[in-house]
């Protein structure tokens, strides 16, 4: 999966800028990610998606007692990322 990195035995494919809001099936736009990871992005942008899952972290950590005052701190990276192409090729 782009997003979490699992390697389940069926993925998805999810569009980085969604069908929804414009988004075409050329290969740019397309990315393997199991079916979690893309139930849960739904018709999220990636940047959109970092952010929910930023702040879904952030609402884990602070029951536990974590805070952290400057949010911006915190960088979500999805496993994909920094890879020239989502394939490994």
């Amino acid at each position: 999966c782009w997003y979490c990195g699992c390697t389940p035995d069926e993925l998805t494919v999810d569009h980085a800028k969604p069908r929804s809001r414009g988004g075409r099936n050329f290969d740019d736009n397309l990315l393997p990610a199991c079916l979690p990871c893309n139930n849960e992005k739904a018709n999220l942008s990636v940047s959109e998606y970092r952010k929910f899952c930023k702040m879904k972290l952030i609402r884990r950590l602070m029951p536990m007692g974590f805070f952290c005052g400057d949010m911006g701190k915190i960088k979500i990276s999805f496993f994909g990322e920094g890879n020239d192409s989502p394939f490994g090729r």
